[in-house]
């Protein structure tokens, strides 16, 4: 069974930006609006281009995408999550467990993953596989975890058989244990350099005093939980 299969409801959970789900407070307002700051600087006009979510999970972020003007497909390995998506995204989105369905859209301007690639071990296959739907001047933006946010919570009851803060396990639930993968950003500048990439957006976003007044976080937030970097193919 896929492992993701068995957080649905923890990564399938409904909400938006003014119904926010607890399980999902981090990611809203911390990471996503990194990202949209990184579209944001590469593409001022916005909208009425073609988007990937790469590993969209419940679809949250596909909706938040959408509402800006983007035309929007969603893809997740994770059958279960799929159809939790499919509930919780609008009509005009696109939302698939199928490789062949992504690639039928055509290749896209735009490609966000938001904590999805820690979480794959082949990773040049992964980014390869990606890279092929991405238009010759498309942006790449992904959060994975920031790997000192891994070595803070190495004591904790997450990260588990960790010993170094390269891979490990993540277990939300107990005894299911999903393989993690850190990798700096600098292995990721090397990465998509090698493939003709060069970084156009880096950013470590902090844990605000609003944001933990209103949150209470069951991990040490010294250090930012994302590590947010965006792509683009040299001129």
């Amino acid at each position: 069974m896929n492992q993701w299969n068995q957080l649905k409801d923890v990564f399938g959970a409904a909400g938006g930006e003014n119904d926010i789900p607890e399980c999902a407070a981090d990611n809203i307002c911390i990471a996503w609006p990194s990202i949209l700051r990184c579209i944001a600087n590469e593409y001022p006009d916005l909208g009425n281009k073609k988007v990937l979510d790469f590993g969209c999970g419940g679809g949250l972020f596909c909706n938040k995408l959408s509402s800006i003007g983007f035309q929007v497909t969603g893809y997740d390995e994770s059958d279960e999550l799929i159809k939790k998506a499919a509930l919780n995204t609008r009509k005009d989105i696109t939302v698939t467990d199928s490789k062949s369905v992504m690639s039928e859209n055509g290749k896209y301007e735009i490609i966000t993953s938001i904590m999805v690639l820690q979480f794959i071990e082949d990773i040049d296959s992964a980014i390869d596989s990606i890279l092929s739907v991405l238009t010759l001047d498309g942006l790449i933006v992904f959060a994975v975890f920031n790997p000192k946010f891994v070595e803070d919570n190495l004591n904790g009851d997450v990260f588990t058989g960790f010993k170094n803060v390269q891979s490990g396990y993540m277990e939300l639930q107990k005894g299911l244990k999903i393989p993690v993968f850190n990798r700096d950003d600098a292995e990721y500048r090397r990465m998509f350099g090698d493939r003709g990439l060069e970084e156009v957006y880096l950013d470590c976003p902090v844990f605000t005093k609003e944001f933990l007044r209103e949150h209470e976080m069951p991990f040490v937030t010294k250090h930012s939980e994302y590590q947010i970097q965006g792509f683009r193919r040299k001129s």
